[in-house]
C-alpha cells in the first residue's frame, strides 16, 4: 500500500475514533465545558480538563480531542503524536527528591504520580504540567525546592483561591528575565524624564486648560459637596434640598506659578495650588488645596473628580481625572504585553542553550489531592445522572 494512502487511512481511523468519543461524551451528559483563557492558548471545549476539586474551576488541560478536518491535516504532518504534543500533562524531568510514586491510570498508561515531602514533613502527590490556569503568588522562593536549579511560587485556584500547586522557573530563565526587565525599566524611566520635560509639561497644561477653562467640577462625598473651579477657587459646602447652603466655605483661591517639592504625585501630572481659604479653627491656619489633573487608572470617559483627601488638617488633595491626558500615558496593557515578550524571549534563549539536555524553562506541579480530571472514575456517578427536559 502506498505510504500516503496508509497515512490517510490512519488519519481517518483516528478522526473516527475521536468523533465517536466526542459523541459518547455528549450522550452521557458529561460535565459541561466552556472555553477558558489558558496562559497563551484556550482550554479546549472538546478536551479533557483537570479541575479544582473544591469548586470545579478549570486548572489545566490533560489531553486534547481533534475534529475530523484537523485530524486529517495534522496526522498527515506528524502522524499519531499531536495529542501527546498538545496536552499539558508532562512527566517530571527530575524525581531524585521524591520519596515514592504510584501509577495513575487516568493520566495515561505509563503515567506516575510522585510523592514529595516538605520541611514540615507534609507529603504531596504531584503531577507535572506544562502550564496551569491559576493565580501565581508574587514572591519567588528557593527554599526547600523539590527540583534543583528551580525557584518556585504558589499557585492558587482562580475561583476559590485554594492552594493547588506550584509554578517552577529555572534559575537561568529568571536571571534572563530580571536582566531584561531592569533594562526595560531603565528605558521607561528615561522616557518618563522626557515626558516630564518643560515642553511636555507645558503641552499637558495646555490640554488641561482647554478641557477645564471656565468650568467647575462637583463631587459629592457624604454630607459634603466639593466644587473645583479651574484656576479660580475650590469650595466645600453642604446643600439642603431647597438648594440653600448653610455650610459653605473656601478651600483656597488659585495661586499661579507655585513650586512644590512634594513627590506624592507623578512627575507627569499637572498640579495647581489653591491657598488662603476659610480659617481653620483646629490649627489656626487658612485652608489650602492641591489639585492634581491626571490620567486616572479607572479611565473614566468624562472629566470627573476621582477623590478628595485630607492628608493634613485643613490641607486637601483633590484628584481630577482628565481622559485626554491618557493619550500621552503608556497603556498598562502595553506594559503587560512587553513583559510577556520578555518572558517568551528568555524562554527561547533558554531552550536554544539546552538542546543537548532538554530541560523545561518553566513548568507547574498540581497537588493531585486538590484537583480532579474530568474523566476520573470518581465522577462516574455524575456522568450517569440524567435530567428531565
Amino acid at each position: 500500500m502506498p505510504r500516503i494512502l496508509l497515512v490517510l487511512v490512519l488519519a481517518l481511523g483516528c478522526a473516527a475514533s475521536v468523533a465517536a468519543e466526542a459523541l459518547s461524551a455528549q450522550d452521557s451528559l458529561a460535565l459541561d465545558l466552556v472555553e477558558h483563557s489558558h496562559l497563551g492558548h484556550e482550554l479546549e471545549s472538546d478536551g479533557v480538563v483537570v479541575r479544582c476539586r473544591s469548586c470545579g474551576a478549570p486548572v489545566a488541560l490533560k489531553k486534547c480531542a481533534l475534529s475530523l478536518r484537523i485530524a486529517l491535516v495534522l496526522y498527515l504532518l506528524i502522524l499519531t503524536h499531536f495529542c501527546w504534543l498538545y496536552r499539558d500533562f508532562i512527566d517530571l524531568h527530575d524525581t531524585s527528591k521524591s520519596v515514592g510514586s504510584r501509577h495513575e491510570a487516568v493520566l495515561g498508561n505509563d503515567a506516575e504520580l510522585f510523592t514529595f515531602v516538605n520541611p514540615s514533613r507534609a507529603e504531596f502527590e504531584l503531577a507535572g504540567f506544562k502550564k496551569v490556569l491559576g493565580l501565581e503568588g508574587e514572591v519567588f522562593s528557593k527554599k526547600a525546592t523539590f527540583f534543583d536549579d528551580y525557584i518556585w511560587r504558589d499557585v492558587r485556584c482562580n475561583s476559590c483561591k485554594r492552594h493547588i500547586g506550584w509554578a517552577f522557573y529555572h534559575d537561568e530563565l529568571q536571571q534572563c528575565i530580571n536582566t531584561q526587565l531592569v533594562e526595560s525599566i531603565t528605558a521607561k524611566r528615561a522616557k518618563e524624564k522626557l515626558l516630564a520635560s518643560t515642553a511636555e509639561m507645558e503641552r499637558k497644561a495646555e490640554i488641561v486648560r482647554k478641557e477645564l477653562e471656565g468650568r467647575c467640577l462637583f463631587a459629592a462625598a457624604g454630607w459634603w459637596t466639593y466644587e473645583v473651579c479651574y484656576e479660580k477657587e475650590v469650595r466645600q459646602f453642604h446643600q439642603e434640598p431647597d438648594r440653600s447652603r448653610p455650610s459653605d466655605w473656601s478651600m483656597g483661591v488659585y495661586v499661579p506659578d507655585t513650586q512644590d517639592t512634594d513627590t506624592g504625585y507623578a512627575s507627569t501630572d499637572v498640579v495647581q495650588y489653591y491657598a488662603g481659604g476659610q480659617h481653620c479653627d483646629e490649627n489656626g491656619e487658612l485652608r489650602s488645596t492641591k489639585v492634581v489633573y491626571t490620567c486616572c487608572k479607572s479611565r473614566p470617559k468624562e472629566l470627573s473628580v476621582e477623590k478628595v483627601d485630607e492628608p493634613a488638617l485643613c490641607t486637601y488633595l483633590i484628584t481630577v481625572c482628565v481622559p485626554s491626558l491618557c493619550e500621552t500615558e503608556q497603556d498598562e496593557e502595553q506594559d503587560f504585553v512587553e513583559n510577556q515578550q520578555i518572558v517568551e524571549s528568555c524562554k527561547e534563549e533558554f531552550d536554544s542553550a539546552h538542546t543537548d539536555a532538554p530541560l523545561p524553562s518553566t513548568f507547574a506541579t498540581l497537588r493531585w489531592s486538590s484537583v480532579i480530571s474530568e474523566d476520573s472514575s470518581e465522577l462516574d456517578w455524575a456522568r450517569r445522572m440524567q435530567f428531565a427536559n
